[in-house]
């Protein structure tokens, strides 16, 4: 557990289970303390002090380890590029009086254009082979120092190899081609500023998952569902931007660089960075946001809770004044700012009118409603494929480039499908334990 979890963890020991709510009109409730100092739950009508809520256990699913991933996305960008290479330079080699036997010029392919698009590509599969040889032939007390070491060195070949292939690749082509080399690096600084780590690293991995503090003080659920968003964010930024470079690289870097006499069908490649970029996109979503990495964000949602806007101010009953330090009940009438709000769940930690904490409640309170949402796009894109692959396609290298992309988004389909079943059918089962709970 982190350490930061076992602060949480121990400060929630001395945090009372109940805390008193204090009217809009700044009095006191009488019976604040008890004799002895313990805090004790005050009178509200037709209120009651509300549970911690019960999570339901989240079964384990599989999923790939960091190598393995980093394998089969490289896999699938190098083809990628190939591909691109192949509608960019076939031949008609089968042709009787073709002035050629091979399926594609070979002698037009920038070779230091190539070299620097498996370079980039491969940049994360080679550190993390080269950490994973780190821990096993050194000790643990350097591997921390080691892994430095080794990206600082890695970051320096890298950077190098890329400037010398730039160099011998804008050679041939106009100068403002650098441009579009170094664009990557412009949206880089402005999602990561000037760290080297994003360049190797994923954000967290799902071997990697934060644990849940299950804890009753309304401040440390706040802190702990910004960390969480934080985390998500962050691990968006890596889905988005890696996705996008594997698709620039794979798919827009080999047209960028074409020769301006040759002809290709511009659709066509457009149509293939696209798809590079949706496969991508796929993939890297069910790899950094594993089922057990959503469902811990959805526990920390049940604790938030959420606020809606009284639109009347013909309330009945008299609103409390909002406080930091308190858990509210559902149905709880509190007066924040110049509003007042009404409590839509069991417990409520939120900030009233956050619009922050009400969109993170929006998309976690179920996430297979946003899981069944990405599956949908994602089945529309392979029926896409597929309706392009048996009536549009009339070309060799089309169909091989079209049947390529299907079958990775195959598997990429299935595992989502999979934790779409499994998400659906455990959070049905706890909205049902929930009807009961409220109904009881």
């Amino acid at each position: 557990m982190p350490v930061g979890n076992r602060r949480i963890l121990r400060a929630t020991r001395h945090v009372p289970s109940s805390i008193p709510l204090i009217p809009a009109d700044g009095t006191h409730s009488s019976s604040r303390y008890s004799p002895l100092g313990a805090p004790t739950i005050p009178t509200l009508p037709g209120l009651e002090h509300p549970k911690p809520p019960k999570h339901i256990p989240f079964p384990n699913t599989p999923t790939e380890n960091n190598v393995l991933f980093e394998v089969m996305i490289f896999t699938f960008s190098l083809v990628a590029a190939g591909l691109q290479f192949l509608n960019l330079y076939r031949t008609v080699w089968w042709l009787p009086h073709s002035y050629t036997n091979q399926t594609m010029n070979f002698y037009l392919i920038d070779i230091n254009l190539v070299v620097l698009i498996v370079v980039i590509l491969s940049r994360r599969i080679v550190y993390l082979l080269g950490t994973n040889l780190i821990h096993l032939i050194m000790q643990s007390q350097m591997h921390g120092v080691s892994k430095m070491c080794f990206r600082v060195f890695l970051f320096g070949t890298l950077c190098s190899t890329i400037s010398w292939c730039a160099y011998y690749t804008v050679q041939n082509h106009p100068i403002v081609n650098i441009v579009f080399l170094c664009y990557p690096i412009t949206v880089y600084l402005i999602l990561f500023g000037f760290t080297i780590s994003p360049i190797f690293e994923l954000s967290t991995t799902s071997n990697n998952v934060q644990i849940h503090a299950c804890t009753s003080c309304p401040i440390q659920i706040r802190e702990e569902v910004d960390n969480l968003r934080g985390n998500f964010n962050r691990r968006m930024k890596h889905i988005l931007f890696n996705s996008t470079v594997n698709a620039y690289y794979a798919g827009f870097i080999p047209c960028c660089f074409s020769q301006n006499y040759l002809y290709y069908d511009a659709f066509w490649s457009t149509a293939h960075v696209i798809f590079v970029f949706m496969s991508c996109f796929f993939a890297y979503a069910m790899h950094l946001l594993p089922l057990k990495f959503c469902d811990v964000l959805h526990r920390a949602t049940l604790h938030l809770g959420s606020w809606s806007r009284v639109e009347t101010r013909s309330v009945l009953t008299l609103p409390y004044a909002w406080q930091d330090d308190v858990i509210w009940p559902v149905s709880a009438l509190v007066k924040h700012g110049k509003d007042i709000y009404r409590a839509q769940s069991e417990t409520n930690a939120a900030e009233p009118g956050n619009h922050t904490y009400g969109r993170f409640y929006r998309i976690f309170k179920n996430p297979s409603r946003s899981l069944g949402i990405m599956l949908l796009v994602h089945i529309t894109v392979v029926f896409i494929q597929l309706g392009i692959l048996m009536f549009f396609c009339s070309y060799w290298h089309h169909i091989i480039s079209i049947a390529f992309l299907v079958f990775f988004n195959y598997y990429t389909l299935y595992k989502m499908f999979r934790d779409f079943l499994v998400s659906q059918k455990i959070y049905r089962m706890e909205e049902g334990a929930l009807k009961v709970k409220s109904v009881s």
